[in-house]
C-alpha cells in the first residue's frame, strides 16, 4: 500500500488526492483550482501563490525520473498511487504561472460485466466484445478525454486468453491488468539521466520484436500510428485508444496521424491498411448520465477508397445501446 499524501509534501491538494470521489484535479497557476467529481467540474474555494504551486509540482515529480523546468516545460508522469499528472510551465505558459492536472482513475471497472452493472454498456454488447477479444480482433477504442477509454481497455484485456502474449506501449503506465504473459513499456524523456529520448513509435517497433500476439498502444496521437499499423499488418492483433468525435472519425484520424510519419506515405495506402487491420471501433461518450459505449462499428471490406465503409453492430438509440438492425 502506498502511504497517503501529506499536506507537508503536497500542500492543499493532499486532501483532494485523498478523496476517493474526486476523479480529476486542475490547478491553474495560483489563480483557480477545479475538481471533477462524478463527471461534473467544480470550483474549489482555495487560492495559493505561484511559489506554492511550484513546490507542489516539484514534489509530485519527485521520484518519477522527470522534471519541470525551462528546458522541459511540459511533463507527464505517474504518481505512486497510479494517478497521472500533467504539468505545464513557462515558457509554454504565462511567466510565473504553472498548471497542474491530475487524473486519478478512481472509477475503475474490474471487467466487462462490471461495466454492464454500471450502465456503460448492455450485456449483449459485453458478450460481443468478449467474443471479439477471444477471436483476436483488433479494436480501436475512441472518445473524448475522460470518456472511459483506458477503463474499457483494461476490461477488454482481462478477456484475453491466457496463452496470448501481450505487449503494451504507453507514454505513462495506465494499463493495469494481471496477465500471465504481459510486457509493459513506457516512453522516456531525453536528458534526465544522460540517455536519449524513447518515443512511443520506438516502443511500437520494439514491441514487434517481442513476438506479441497482441500489441496495445495506450494513446495514438501522432506518427506512431504508422508503426502501429505496420505492426498489426504483420499478423498480430491490437488494441489502441484515440481521441475522436465518432467511430468513423476515429478511422479518419488514424489515417491523418499516419501521414505525420512522413516518408511520402500516401493517404490511399494508409486507408487500405487501416481497413485491413482494424476490425472494430468502440466509441465512448460522457454525458450527464455518465460514461457509456455509444456505438460499436465493424470495418468490412471497403467499397469506396475515399470514404470508410462501416457496419454498425450496436448503436445508441432511445437513450440506450441497442443491436443495429443489420447485425440482428
Amino acid at each position: 500500500m502506498t502511504a497517503a499524501p501529506t499536506a507537508a509534501r503536497y500542500g492543499f491538494i493532499a486532501e483532494l488526492l485523498d478523496d476517493p470521489m474526486i476523479e480529476e484535479i486542475i490547478v491553474i497557476g495560483g489563480e483557480r483550482t477545479f475538481i471533477v467529481r462524478n463527471g461534473v467540474k467544480e470550483l474549489v474555494n482555495v487560492v495559493v501563490d505561484q511559489n506554492a504551486v511550484r513546490r507542489i509540482a516539484d514534489q509530485l515529480l519527485a521520484g518519477t525520473g522527470r522534471r519541470i523546468d525551462q528546458a522541459n516545460p511540459i511533463v507527464s508522469a505517474q504518481l505512486p498511487s497510479g494517478s497521472r499528472v500533467h504539468i505545464t510551465g513557462p515558457p509554454v505558459t504565462h511567466p510565473n504561472r504553472m498548471n497542474i492536472q491530475i487524473r486519478k482513475f478512481v472509477v475503475t471497472a474490474s471487467d466487462l460485466s462490471d461495466l454492464v452493472d454500471r450502465g456503460a454498456m448492455t450485456s449483449e454488447a459485453a458478450s460481443f466484445l468478449r467474443r471479439s477479444i477471444e477471436d483476436d480482433a483488433t479494436i480501436l477504442v475512441a472518445g473524448a478525454p475522460g470518456a472511459g477509454k483506458t477503463t474499457l481497455v483494461n476490461c477488454l484485456l482481462r478477456e484475453v486468453p491466457p496463452d496470448r502474449r501481450v505487449v503494451t506501449c504507453e507514454e505513462v503506465f495506465e494499463i493495469d491488468v494481471d496477465l500471465p504473459d504481459l510486457t509493459q513499456m513506457q516512453t522516456r524523456e531525453a536528458g534526465l539521466d544522460g540517455g536519449a529520448a524513447i518515443a512511443l513509435r520506438d516502443l511500437v517497433r520494439e514491441a514487434l520484436r517481442q513476438r506479441p500476439d497482441r500489441i496495445v498502444v495506450g494513446e495514438v496521437r501522432g506518427p506512431e500510428a504508422l508503426d502501429m499499423l505496420m505492426a498489426l499488418n504483420a499478423g498480430c492483433s491490437g488494441i489502441a485508444t484515440i481521441h475522436a468525435n465518432s467511430g468513423r472519425d476515429a478511422l479518419e484520424k488514424l489515417v491523418s496521424y499516419g501521414v505525420l510519419a512522413g516518408g511520402n506515405i500516401s493517404i490511399p495506402f494508409l486507408r487500405r491498411t487501416v481497413a485491413a487491420v482494424v476490425d472494430l471501433v468502440v466509441f465512448l461518450k460522457r454525458d450527464s448520465e455518465g460514461r457509456h459505449v455509444h456505438e460499436i462499428l465493424s470495418v468490412p471490406e471497403q467499397l469506396d477508397p475515399d470514404v470508410f465503409t462501416v457496419d454498425p453492430v450496436f448503436e445508441w438509440s432511445g437513450a440506450r445501446l441497442s443491436a443495429s438492425r443489420s447485425s440482428r
